[in-house]
């Protein structure tokens, strides 16, 4: 057979496909477009959860599809509060999931940690980048606050860091005589964070001010003030000196910390109270919170489960997530919470694991370990803890999910050794040549039923429609389009015909109760 014989079944099966596609198209231009539309006011922005939007179920009972703004706060950073999510999510929790190794934002630290502001990705170790997805690189990029934190509030930006809070580049808190100002949170009109005067001694019970202190502040706050008024905080001393925080939460009217030796405080009513007592000797820390329906999901260590806060209690959940087949169950920590096409997703210390929750099939499933090396062991508990065992601290070389970022209808994954530094192949001969490359690594991973968009800050009322066109899926605020997809492989089959909807709840959903002045839905399905 000639070579020019072979190619024409292929050029006829090219044309055959592309005929398909195109009567597909056709097709699905006929389709008539399941629409939500939801008009919020989402008030006076002093740093509530706008929540959930709505959430429905088909008519066959076979999809679960919503909308909101995700309530999470990671170890580091808290999400992007005014970016909203819509998903469609399979109710049997069967999902196709693809990973691609984009490049890496620095070429000497051992580790990556993003965040997500206004539509854009930021990385933050090794310089401020953004990633371009057109060119599909990192970009130098000089982000709102610099390497600080930051938080969209309103139509302006927050900006922690250095013992001092600046709001669009005007301090409103200057950093204090004695100890730093560690760790800021602005939800529900206060801002907070912790006093620290450790006096480089280790933890120790509080003896006197002169010896040092930890202090909780929560100070009343709003961008109509010109700065913070100290004298109107409500104050704790916390039992321990040194005590500060990974993680900071809120559920409904109540902000959360956990501190770093087991402490956990409420602020609710305009008072602190203890709910755990700190521990020096036993470990117990948070890392991570998101809403999640109606209870407050916490990532804990040494455990590697997410609790469960309902508002007055804590409850550890057994099994959230399991521990993975082949590897120790001790010293596990979920650093990273997030909601992404409607499931719980967690990141796992120290093996870098990723697991999936689905609440209508209740089951876990692991998506996948974010590290192919070294192989897994029970007989350590952290990855090169032998090899490394001549250096300090032995754990280094645990593997970090340290950021999970939903944007646009992908999920931004980054990972880290224990901490990113400047590599020094000197001192860690295992990891040659390349292989400390994979801390820092960051990866797009995509599960079709997703899509998130930065939306617009508007004073009172604001449309925001949710469509579903045959395998097209869009997002508009008043009219104008803020993101659209198209979904693949068994969603795009099942919604090749027209959608229903039933059992809808307005205002309630995946990612808590809203938190807005006021929610109004309509449905238009065909």
């Amino acid at each position: 057979m000639t070579r020019r014989s072979k190619t024409r079944p292929v050029l006829a099966l090219t044309i055959a496909c592309l005929s398909i596609h195109h009567a597909l198209a056709a097709d699905e231009s006929k389709l008539a477009a399941t629409r939500i539309t939801v008009t919020i006011d989402r008030g006076a922005d002093v740093g509530q959860s706008f929540g959930s939007l709505f959430e429905a179920r088909s008519a066959d009972g076979s999809l679960v599809i919503g909308a909101g703004f995700q309530n999470a706060y990671n170890t580091r950073y808290r999400g992007d509060r005014h970016a909203v999510q819509f998903y469609i999510r399979p109710t049997d929790g069967e999902r196709a999931v693809s990973t691609v190794e984009l490049p890496r934002p620095n070429q000497t630290f051992t580790g990556s940690y993003l965040f997500s502001r206004d539509g854009a990705i930021y990385s933050t170790y090794g310089g401020v980048k953004t990633w371009d997805a057109k060119s599909e690189r990192w970009a130098d990029a000089a982000a709102a606050g610099g390497t600080h934190e930051t938080m969209r509030l309103g139509s302006g930006f927050l900006s922690f860091g250095d013992s001092r809070v600046e709001y669009n580049q005007r301090s409103i808190l200057e950093p204090p005589d004695k100890g730093s100002y560690q760790l800021f949170f602005y939800a529900n009109g206060f801002l907070c964070f912790y006093h620290v005067r450790r006096n480089d001694k280790p933890y120790r019970s509080y003896k006197s001010d002169d010896d040092g202190f930890s202090r909780l502040y929560a100070c009343p706050w709003t961008p109509k003030q010109r700065e913070v008024d100290l004298s109107s905080a409500v104050v704790m001393r916390l039992p321990v000196v040194g005590e500060t925080t990974f993680a900071w939460g809120q559920l409904g009217d109540q902000i959360v910390t956990g501190s770093n030796i087991g402490g956990f405080y409420v602020f609710e009513n305009g008072k602190w109270k203890m709910l755990l007592e700190p521990n020096i000797g036993v470990s117990y820390q948070l890392y991570s919170t998101l809403a999640f329906h109606d209870r407050l999901l916490m990532g804990q260590y040494p455990t590697g489960r997410v609790f469960e806060y309902d508002g007055e209690k804590i409850r550890d959940l057994q099994g959230w997530p399991p521990v993975l087949a082949g590897v120790s169950s001790s010293a596990r920590e979920a650093q990273t919470t997030a909601i992404y096409g409607g499931d719980l997703i967690v990141g796992v210390w120290p093996w870098g694991e990723v697991w999936r929750y689905n609440a209508d099939s209740r089951r876990w499933v692991f998506v996948r370990r974010m590290f192919d090396h070294p192989q897994l062991s029970a007989k350590i508990t952290h990855p090169y803890d032998v090899e490394n065992r001549e250096n300090s601290p032995q754990n280094l070389w645990g593997q970090r999910v340290t950021s999970l970022v939903p944007h646009g209808p992908d999920l931004f994954v980054s990972t880290s050794a224990k901490a990113p530094f400047e590599w020094k192949p000197e001192r860690y001969p295992f990891l040659a040549r390349d292989k400390w490359k994979s801390y820092g690594k960051v990866y797009r991973v995509t599960m079709p039923g997703h899509l998130s968009a930065s939306t617009k800050w508007t004073l009172g009322p604001t449309k925001l429609e949710f469509s579903i066109q045959g395998e097209r899926v869009t997002i508009h605020q008043d009219g104008d389009l803020l993101a659209t997809t198209a979904l693949t492989g068994r969603l795009a089959n099942e919604l090749g015909r027209p959608l229903k909807l039933k059992d809808i709840k307005w205002g309630r959903g995946v990612y808590g109760p809203h938190g807005c002045v006021s929610v109004r839905g309509e449905t238009q399905t065909p």
